[in-house]
Order: structure tokens, then C-alpha cells, then sequence
């Protein structure tokens, strides 16, 4: 976008490995600076003054939000532990009649794989994730601190968006608002991430263009990770470089139909904070393929290693079909279509996953790697 004429800011989280003080290497002028207090607003902040220059070129503009983020620190805090939340305090729960409900999939699904009951297992053996002994209304507690950040960065978000009306921008920018993963909030007994149930791997994703697009949802499988960089492009009237795998999703913004589209998605998962099982590392990988009415999930561990879910009959993922016969048919064509995107996307883990009609993979525990000196940390 630079290298077509756009101004590029980003404000807010940065996670990618690249140096903030040299814009040649990511090409955006940074707009806040690393003080982590009131995180939210200050980036806010320094979305709208950039909004209020006088733009004579077009621009990008990249808000990156922190929370509902501190939803991490806060089942730490409810398990006792001393923990802040640099965007700002949410106060105290309300009494139990006023707290919302617990999720109806608070308990693991029936004949969950053991490779998940054995990653919940370590998962709740960390400090990082201390809700192994949440109570259910430990849980609603959970549940509403999540709603308050939630209520916290959406008067944020409507800083930055009356900024670009009186502007008068507004009708001549596309607004993408979106995430990079889910919050589990007590679902199968999970919070936050890195696992492949619905709470975790579904974001939200909205595309808002004044006067051209109009409240709508689409039925159609789309991949954030792949398909935001076209959409944008599109937008701009600029080049799609062959090489990105993703399409654009304007034409399915604009309520305009579509000759034909994917009929299937991948998320890939390296379950990092698994945790420790009787003091050794857990190391978990994982593959999942969403259909428009199935999800099928493969793991590295364990000796049964798959899931079958039917998201139509079964959204909330209450019941594992992978062992049941009636669903065979189902499970291997689930299978041949990963093994297909293996091979497409030159993926050996999923050969490697799939191999021997899915054979067991016992667990084997890594010895927990010794405590690190603490180093400078780099910006990134």
C-alpha cells in the first residue's frame, strides 16, 4: 500500500518479528509508543489524531486493539493470584443472580479424543491457565469480566469511527474489523486459545463500506488468514499478487454473487501452552478441517487422535462422532481432503498425521526445559 501511494499507520499491539524503529522493514509509521497503562485508549488516541491530519494522499490505517486481551489476566486474578490489566480496571463481580450463565458445553465432549483430555490435563496443571478447580460460578465470573472488556474496547472502537465521520472519509473507506483468535471462556473447560473448538478458532469478521454494503451474513467458509490482504487490495483497484492464496470477499460484502467458492477450510495449530503432564512438556500439534457442515481435527499425541463433529445438529460440540460407524463415510472423506491440502500446500505434518489409516501416537513427555536467565527482550 505504501509502494502505491498510501499513507500506512499502525497503532497498537504489534506481534510480528520485525524491528518497530525501522520502517523499511514493515513500511508503517508507528503511532504509539510502549507505554502499557490505559493500553486501549492511548492507541485510540493515536488513531484519531491521525485520522484528523489533513490526508492528501489515501491511507491505511491498522488499530490493533489489545482487549478483550486481558481476559487472560483476569482468571489469574480469580484464582487468587496478584495480576493488572494495563487496559484498564473492570471492578469487582456482581452478586451471583447478576453474573451471566455458565456455557452450555462447560464439560468436555462425549468421547472426546484423549489427546484433548490429555492437553486439558496439562493446561490445567499451569500457572499460566489456573482454572482446574473453577467452580461454575468461578466461570460466570469469568464470563462477565470477558463482557466488560468486551464493553471496554467497543467504546474504543467508537473513538476511532466518529473520528473517520467527521473526517468525511467515511464514505470513501472499507472498515475490517476482525481478530486473531477466540476466547474459550470456560467452554469443554478451556479459557483463552490454542485449542480447535468453535470458541477458539472462529473470529469475527465484519466488512463496513458507507453506502455500499448493507447489514447482511454469508453462509460461505471464509479464512481470515488468507483473505483480508486480497479483500483490501480489491477495494484499492490495486494488483492481487498470484501468490496469495486467499480471494477477495468484497464481491460477498457488496451482496453480490459468486460463480463458486471454497468448500472447505484449514486451521493449523501448534498447541504451545499445553502444559506439563506429571512434570514432563506436553508437545501437541493439531490439524482442523471445517466443512460447510462438519468439522474433522487431528492431533500428534495420543491413541485416538481424531474428532468428528456434525456443526449443524451439534454446534455447542458436545458429542464426538469419530468412533461412531454410521459416520465412516464422513471421516475418511474429511481425511482425503486434508491429505489433499497437505500435499497442495506442502504441509508434511499432515502425511505424517494421517499415516497408516491414522495409527496411535503415544504420548511421550519431554523433560521441561530449565529456567532461561532473563534476557532483554526485542521489539517485536
Amino acid at each position: 500500500f505504501r509502494s502505491a501511494g498510501y499513507e500506512t499507520a499502525y497503532s497498537g499491539k504489534w506481534h510480528l518479528c520485525f524491528d518497530l524503529k525501522d520502517p523499511s522493514t514493515h513500511g508503517f509509521e508507528i503511532l504509539t509508543d510502549k507505554n502499557k497503562d490505559n493500553y486501549d485508549a492511548r492507541l485510540a488516541e493515536g488513531a484519531v489524531r491521525f485520522l484528523a491530519r489533513n490526508h492528501e494522499k489515501p491511507f491505511l490505517l491498522v488499530v490493533s486493539f489489545l482487549n478483550p486481551h486481558n481476559i487472560c489476566e483476569w482468571a489469574r486474578r480469580l484464582a487468587g493470584m496478584k495480576q493488572t490489566l494495563n487496559c484498564g480496571e473492570i471492578g469487582d463481580p456482581p452478586p451471583l443472580d447478576q453474573l451471566p450463565p455458565p456455557p452450555a458445553n462447560l464439560a468436555p465432549p462425549k468421547n472426546e479424543p484423549d489427546s484433548m483430555t490429555l492437553m486439558r490435563k496439562g493446561y490445567h496443571a499451569s500457572e499460566m491457565f489456573p482454572v482446574g478447580n473453577f467452580t461454575v460460578q468461578d466461570w460466570r465470573k469469568q464470563r462477565w469480566g470477558y463482557y466488560r472488556m468486551i464493553e471496554k474496547v467497543d467504546a474504543e472502537i467508537g473513538k476511532v469511527l466518529d473520528a473517520l465521520r467527521k473526517t468525511g472519509h467515511e464514505q470513501n473507506t472499507l472498515i475490517v474489523f476482525t481478530a486473531d483468535h477466540g476466547e474459550c471462556s470456560g467452554a469443554h473447560g478451556f479459557n483463552q486459545k490454542t485449542v480447535l473448538y468453535e470458541e477458539s478458532v472462529r473470529v469475527p469478521l465484519i466488512l463496513a463500506w458507507q453506502a455500499k454494503t448493507s447489514a447482511r451474513t454469508t453462509d460461505k467458509l471464509v479464512n481470515t488468514g488468507i483473505d483480508i490482504l486480497p479483500t483490501m487490495l480489491d477495494c484499492a483497484h490495486l494488483e492481487t499478487p498470484k501468490k496469495l492464496p486467499g480471494r477477495s470477499l468484497l464481491p460477498l460484502a457488496l451482496g453480490q454473487s459468486v460463480n463458486s467458492w471454497r468448500d472447505h477450510v484449514v486451521v493449523e495449530n501448534d498447541m504451545a501452552q499445553a502444559g506439563e503432564v506429571d512434570g514432563m512438556r506436553l508437545s501437541m500439534e493439531g490439524r482442523m478441517l471445517r466443512t460447510e457442515r462438519y468439522k474433522y481435527c487431528l492431533y500428534s499425541r495420543g491413541n485416538r487422535r481424531e474428532s468428528l463433529v456434525d456443526l449443524q445438529s451439534d454446534p455447542g460440540e458436545t458429542a464426538d462422532l469419530a468412533a461412531d460407524t454410521k459416520y465412516r463415510d464422513v471421516l475418511v472423506a474429511h481425511r482425503e481432503i486434508l491429505a489433499r491440502f497437505g500435499r497442495e500446500h506442502n504441509d508434511p505434518l499432515v502425511a505424517e498425521l494421517l499415516a497408516g489409516d491414522v495409527k496411535p501416537i503415544p504420548f511421550t513427555a519431554q523433560p521441561s526445559p530449565k529456567p532461561k536467565r532473563a534476557r532483554k527482550k526485542r521489539n517485536a
